[in-house]
């Protein structure tokens, strides 16, 4: 098995997460009762309607976007050095 690229891993994991908060963000501002209903489906028996609030386009969205890709770097490096760990040469 070949080994994982550290930053690589980290990188690909960050803009992963990234990517997908994007997506659930568009889908929110342009079909929210769908999409709520979409991730409610997801939470086996939790009504998320009842915490929702209206998306906006502001600072924290933006922190919320530059955290999920901290979080997202830290987690990938996590893994990779974790595999690595166990990966045979």
């Amino acid at each position: 098995m070949a080994k994982k690229d550290v930053n690589a891993t980290g990188i690909a994991l960050a803009l992963t997460f990234v990517v997908v908060s994007v997506i659930c963000l568009v889908l929110v501002l342009i079909a929210p009762g769908f999409t709520l209903k979409l991730f409610g489906s997801f939470m086996h028996g939790i009504d998320i309607t009842k915490i929702a609030v209206t998306p906006s386009l502001g600072v924290s969205t933006l922190l919320g976007i530059i955290a999920l890709a901290v979080g997202g770097y830290i987690i990938g490096v996590i893994f990779a050095v974790v595999y690595n760990k166990f990966a045979k040469d």
